[in-house]
């Protein structure tokens, strides 16, 4: 007869961590395997790292916000297919020249790279390469080709200051200004105009994700309502 699973997760930083439920006996003997953490008389339930596999059993949905955004995914590369090491950096080496856009200190997006996928800052480039700030240690002198032909974007904006755009919906930059009222509020102790603010902002998020829910809208009348 299968057994009911209880599974909770919890955030540090930006991981998650999923967890599961199991009993501790009074003798320290548990559903999953031997414990102390909870002897006692009647023993108790506690958490710790999932103790049984169930493939295809969990599904967590979840909402990433990258550092850096691609302003025009048009803007791609797909010559340079092998890398290197260039004194402990990644350096990358294709046919096509991108030093007048990839000058010191942009930066670049791999997709289909493996373990170099995501967003890396340019160092130095010339017209077949371009040598990065991400620490690499491998073959210094010898190329090595991707496993697949990967793509290199040029055109990113990554997130580094305080003068650097959102890449947010309008609507969301309405709330956005919200929230900042409600901290300018509570800085300045105006505890009825920071909640005021703070509804607002959970409001507008609210309808926000709503308009993202699948399916049809069906809006049903009142006992009052005209006939």
């Amino acid at each position: 007869m299968a057994s009911r699973k209880y599974y909770a997760y919890y955030l540090r930083g930006n991981e998650i961590a999923v967890i599961e439920q199991d009993y501790a006996y009074g003798d320290g003997q548990t559903l999953g395997q031997p414990s102390l953490d909870d002897i006692g008389p009647t023993g108790g339930y506690t958490w710790k790292s999932p103790i049984t596999t169930v493939a295809d059993g969990i599904e967590i949905e979840y909402t990433y916000s990258p550092s850096y955004f691609i302003k025009d995914t048009d803007s791609k590369d797909i010559t340079y297919t092998t890398y290197e090491e260039s004194d402990g950096l990644l350096k990358l080496t294709g046919t096509t020249d991108l030093s007048a856009i990839l000058i010191a200190d942009t930066y670049l997006v791999l997709k289909k790279a493996g373990k170099f996928n995501g967003l890396h800052r340019v160092k130095a480039s010339n017209a077949t390469t371009i040598t990065t700030y991400t620490p690499y240690s491998g073959s210094s002198g010898t190329a090595i080709t991707f496993e697949e032909v990967p793509d290199l974007y040029y055109d990113v904006n990554a997130i580094n200051d305080e003068a650097d755009e959102l890449d947010i919906p309008p609507y969301l930059s309405k709330a956005l200004v919200n929230y900042v009222k409600a901290r300018l509020a509570e800085d300045r102790m105006d505890i009825e105009a920071n909640q005021y603010f703070m509804r607002e902002f959970h409001r507008m998020l609210e309808k926000h994700e709503s308009g993202r829910v699948w399916g049809a809208r069906i809006a049903g009348t009142g006992p009052h309502a005209i006939r």
